[in-house]
Parts: C-alpha cells; structure tokens; sequence
C-alpha cells in the first residue's frame, strides 16, 4: 500500500484539489467573456477549475510501476477505482461546499463538470492511452466554449453538459455516467498504447 500511495504520488493530487477548491472558491459566480461561435454569452469562470483536477488525477494514475503491479498480490487497479472515486467525490463536496458557504450557485457545477471531464478522460484513457487522456477535458472545455451554445441566444447545448445550469438533471445524469463508464475502463490496458 505505501508502494502504492508513493508511485501514484498522492501529494500532487491532493495539491491539484487543493487548487481546484481554491480557484473554485474564488470564481463563485463571474462570469468571463471567452470567444465562442454561438454568441456572445459570458460564461463562468469556474468552469475552468475542474482541470486541474482531471490533470492532477492522470499525472497520478499515469505514474506507474508495470512490473511490481503485475507481479503483486495487491489488488492495484482496486486502489485506482478507489483513487479516482474518492478524487471525483471529494471535488462534488468542495463544489457543493463553496455553494452552500458562499452562497455562489454557479460554483455548483464545478463537482459535476469534474465528474463529466473525469469520466471521459478515463475513457480516453482506454481507447487512446495516457497522453490523449490528459489533453482530453482540456480539448472538450475549449470546444464546448466555441461550440456549446445554439444560435444568437446564448443558450447551451444539452449535449455540452459543462455550459447547462446547476440544476440540469439530464447533465448531472450524463456526468455520473461517465463517471461509471470511466471508472469501469479504468483497470483495463488501453487499446493503443502508449509509446514508452
């Protein structure tokens, strides 16, 4: 267990959500005006915080030890569904808590869109190997800020499930599928491997 809390480098996880729940505390509610092909709807800056919690959470999973984890009794692809659902919990909570303490709504979304952005990198985890894995919430929120929004209105697409409001059902339902999804994938070796 202690090989596998060091080689999975469980400190820089934990300052990765230390630094989402920081940025996600200090964007409450502002809003920013990014480039978007849709209209010129602001959006909030809180999107943005999920990141660093998808990034701090490849950088740990992709810091492995092939041969010892092959090798060992220890149940490590476990550890790792533990990892990430612990990890994907505890930005919910933040999220959830800086709502409810700074009575900033917007700031709910940050859990959900971290459980959405977490569950498909992990899937691009298995269909494209680490290296996709870590640029892909990165690549789906600059996308979804270009492409998300339907028309002049300003409003999202459903499809986008970052852009929708803090009370969307069907967005919190499509993040804790792909949370699942991505989970699941998790312990199975990626299609295409990573050139190591």
């Amino acid at each position: 267990m202690r090989l596998w809390l060091t080689t999975r480098r469980i400190p820089v996880l934990a300052a990765a959500l230390v630094a989402y729940a920081t940025l996600t505390a200090a964007a409450g509610d502002t809003l920013v005006d990014l480039p978007s092909l849709g209209s010129d709807t602001a959006r909030p800056l809180v999107l943005f915080a999920p990141l660093l919690t998808c990034i701090g959470l490849a950088f740990s999973l992709s810091s492995r030890l092939p041969a010892a984890e092959a090798s060992g009794s220890r149940p490590v692809p476990r550890f790792d569904q533990a990892l990430i659902l612990i990890t994907a919990f505890a930005a919910v909570a933040v999220a959830y808590a800086v709502t409810v303490l700074l009575d900033t709504p917007t700031a709910n979304t940050a859990g959900r869109n971290t459980a959405f952005l977490v569950g498909l990198m992990l899937c691009a985890r298995r269909i494209a190997g680490h290296q996709a894995a870590a640029i892909t919430p990165v690549a789906w929120v600059i996308t979804m800020m270009l492409i998300g929004n339907s028309g002049g209105n300003g409003q999202a697409q459903p499809w986008s499930v970052i852009l929708m409001p803090p009370d969307h059902l069907s967005a919190a339902l499509t993040a804790t599928a792909t949370l699942a999804l991505g989970t699941v994938a998790a312990p199975a070796a990626p299609i295409i491997r990573d050139a190591s």
